[in-house]
């Protein structure tokens, strides 16, 4: 009996120590898991092209990431979130009457993220710039300014308290009552995000110099415009 008992604790032992450490190509493995080799891999199925969507084949590499409990899961591809016009229509910014600052929201997009990434925002949008009422092309002399900034929200509200991708065109006119068509704003910033539910707040503003009312004008933003959204997943 006792040669039965002492088999079992045996045949347990050995048992125990062979699941505690696996050896492939090694007969005295160091840790739970040890591949030896210099051209040593491993597969796994379950993050294969057939078995995964976030994997797209074509013989591209793509991340594995690992979470705060060890497990292993592909990494959503680096590539592009959104592009195309976001303006549904042309948004007017007036001057306040005697020419100072205004400013006002000219669209929302909203996007998320699945994993922490390098994102790189993009805008372009039109600005065409007229008299304060909007009747007339302007041939005061004077610098007319607008401003296109946008801010970080949360799907919903906006955080106001940072702006980013601030740029500014100056127009200007005297004696003269041709001068017609767009000119334009554009700029890029790139933001390091954690996943979550994000939004674009792309703002216009128009500053005439808070002269007079004979300064004041109007600016119209978005008959042609475009934001490019791009995530570079680390």
């Amino acid at each position: 009996m006792k040669k039965i008992i002492t088999l079992y604790v045996l045949c347990f032992f050995t048992t125990y120590v062979s699941f505690a450490q696996v050896g492939i190509g090694t007969s005295e493995p160091k840790e739970a898991l040890h591949v030896a080799g210099s051209t040593s891999t491993i597969r796994i199925e379950g993050l294969s092209n057939e078995n995964n969507s976030h994997n797209s084949g074509d013989g591209k590499m793509y991340n594995v990431f690992v979470d705060s409990d060890g497990d292993l899961s592909l990494g959503t591809q680096s590539g592009q979130i959104a592009s195309g016009p976001n303006v549904t229509a042309p948004v007017v910014v007036q001057t306040t009457p005697n020419s100072g600052l205004n400013a006002a929201e000219l669209y929302q997009k909203d996007f998320t993220l699945t994993q922490r990434a390098l994102v790189v925002i993009t805008y372009y949008v039109s600005v065409d710039f007229k008299t304060y009422d909007g009747t007339a092309n302007i041939d005061d002399g004077r610098a007319k300014v607008a401003h296109n900034y946008f801010y970080l929200g949360n799907g919903t509200t906006a955080d106001t308290t940072k702006a980013y991708g601030m740029t500014s065109t100056v127009y200007s006119n005297v004696n003269c009552d041709t001068a017609t068509g767009f000119v334009y704003n554009s700029r890029s910033a790139t933001i390091s995000l954690d996943p979550g539910t994000y939004s674009v707040h792309l703002n216009g503003a128009v500053f005439g110099g808070d002269l007079t009312s004979e300064a004041a004008f109007r600016a119209t933003f978005g008959d042609i415009d475009r934001l490019d959204i791009d995530a570079i997943y680390l």
